[in-house]
């Protein structure tokens, strides 16, 4: 039954993709909400690679860099 349920699911989201009204829509979210705070977030990102320790294990950095992204 799971497997139905995906296809069916999948098929209702390439249709919806292929909407012209569908995609203007998601082009117009994605400018005004999205985009400014991905922006913002990359900025952030690059100052602490900026600040980060030499010396720091990278697992602990991208870690801690992770984290404060998905905390907003």
């Amino acid at each position: 039954m799971p497997l139905v349920l995906r296809h069916l699911l999948l098929a209702a989201a390439r249709r919806a993709a292929s909407d012209p009204r569908v995609r203007a829509k998601a082009k117009e979210i994605y400018e005004e909400k999205a985009r400014p705070v991905l922006a913002k977030k990359a900025r952030e990102l690059k100052e602490e690679a900026a600040r980060r320790d030499p010396g720091e294990h990278p697992a602990r950095f991208v870690g801690r860099a992770f984290k404060r992204f998905l905390d907003g």
